[in-house]
């Protein structure tokens, strides 16, 4: 593990300090019923895993601010459970392992926190666990009403979110080390396709590609579920049904990534499935590819968040406009938005734990959020021509984006999918030739 039990401490003591006072209380994900009995594989709620490293599910976290002290639930040790469902840390290890100052069995949380409630006034849980709150909003009301609470308490539950967000926004050294590999695998994935993509294939065939490579690579997860989308399904940005045939004429659009010891990875790239593009298909990769380019120049430190966006915007309105598929003027066609009909989503987000990850993009005033040096994030910009009469023929159902994932670093952007290639001669030289 490239994240080591210290740093999860750390976190931990780093949130306490930021806090002053209180208890902090977060829970893990519960396993999820797939049919039946059996369930999807196990993925830890991103806060939890951030600040315990923990892997069990429904294990528990407790914080207490000052003085500093923390105890995690866990499940018991069980030797027959673990014969169907393999090893369990047991509450005694998993405080030794995962460097908490007491280990409990997870059944005697809702008793073992009445007492830490009853000695603070703020609680601070996860916005979106709500069963947890209404747990604690209980359990307060009921010390309340018995007067086992500090009688000068007024206790306060605080959503957490905010503060936790601020530390998970900026990557430390170990979490760039963990994010940068989890590029690096996802750009030979991609790299893996484009070199055996053939047009007998389905779509289907290039993801299970993909996820093979992450495999072999030790990445057992996508960070996200692929999309493969030739022709006209590049159209439609969420498709996932990776179901139709490829067609060599056609453009294939991969938009995929693994997860790697939790971290997420975030990779976009179109190319021809027959190994060559048309003059069309060039024509609008040109303009998308030129935007991105636009686009990560103004990844610097202290630049707004929308600086990427709109700079992509502009060179893809005077793109419209110069292959006549919009005629206003450039300005016209930003103020009035026409672009939005083949550009309807934003060019970046927050990238980490969460491939769509924390953190705020307006201010309190509503105006963008300036960039900070470790803050990490998508540039995507795209095109997308379903079958419309407004549009020339040749552009019809084609789809195309281009997506990096780029750390703010001063003034220079540090593009970590950059081995992936995206450039058009770069792509020709290499698909289909695996």
């Amino acid at each position: 593990m490239i994240i080591s039990n210290k740093v999860y401490k750390q976190r931990r003591k780093q949130l306490a300090k930021t806090l002053g006072d209180g208890i902090v209380i977060i829970r893990n994900s519960s396993d999820q019923i797939r049919s039946n009995d059996t369930t999807y594989p196990f993925r830890s709620n991103s806060y939890f895993h951030y600040f315990s490293g923990f892997p069990e599910s429904d294990a528990v976290i407790v914080i207490n601010c000052k003085p500093f002290k923390t105890w995690i639930f866990s499940k018991t040790k069980d030797k027959t459970k673990e014969i169907w469902d393999g090893f369990i840390y047991g509450p005694a290890a998993a405080a030794k392992e995962f460097l908490f100052d007491q280990g409990l069995d997870l059944k005697h949380f809702h008793d073992s926190i009445s007492d830490l409630l009853a000695k603070n006034s703020k609680v601070y849980l996860l916005q979106e666990d709500l069963n947890l709150r209404d747990m604690v909003s209980k359990k307060l009301n009921h010390l309340s009403k018995n007067k086992r609470a500090d009688a000068f308490l007024k206790n306060e539950i605080i959503s957490l979110n905010s503060f936790a967000d601020r530390m998970r926004s900026i990557k430390s050294i170990n979490e760039l080390k963990v994010i940068r590999h989890a590029a690096n695998i996802s750009s030979r994935a991609h790299q893996f396709a484009m070199a055996n993509i053939h047009s007998d294939s389905y779509e289907y065939q290039v993801e299970a590609r993909l996820r093979y490579f992450f495999g072999v690579h030790k990445a057992r997860n996508e960070a996200y579920s692929s999309i493969v989308a030739s022709g006209k399904n590049a159209c439609i940005l969420h498709y996932i049904e990776n179901q139709s045939k490829l067609n060599k004429s056609e453009l294939i659009l991969i938009d995929a990534g693994c997860e790697f010891e939790g971290y997420a990875s975030d990779i976009t790239r179109t190319f021809p499935i027959g190994g060559k593009f048309s003059e069309p298909q060039k024509d609008l990769y040109s303009v998308v590819l030129e935007a991105q380019k636009a686009a990560i120049g103004q990844v610097k430190k202290n630049n707004s968040f929308n600086d990427p966006h709109i700079a992509a915007i502009q060179v893809l309105a005077q793109g419209l406009r110069d292959l006549k598929i919009l005629k206003d003027s450039v300005n016209t066609i930003i103020e009035k938005e026409e672009y939005k009909k083949f550009y309807m989503h934003r060019t970046s987000h927050w990238m980490g734990l969460d491939v769509h990850d924390v953190g705020d993009y307006f201010d309190p005033k509503g105006k963008p959020v300036r960039l900070m040096n470790g803050q990490i994030l998508t540039i995507e910009p795209g095109l997308y021509f379903p079958d419309d009469r407004s549009v020339p023929k040749v552009f019809r159902n084609i789809g195309i984006r281009i997506e990096d994932d780029v750390l703010v670093n001063n003034n220079k952007a540090d593009v970590l999918t950059s081995s992936c290639p995206k450039e058009i001669d770069d792509l020709e030289s290499i698909i289909g030739k695996g």
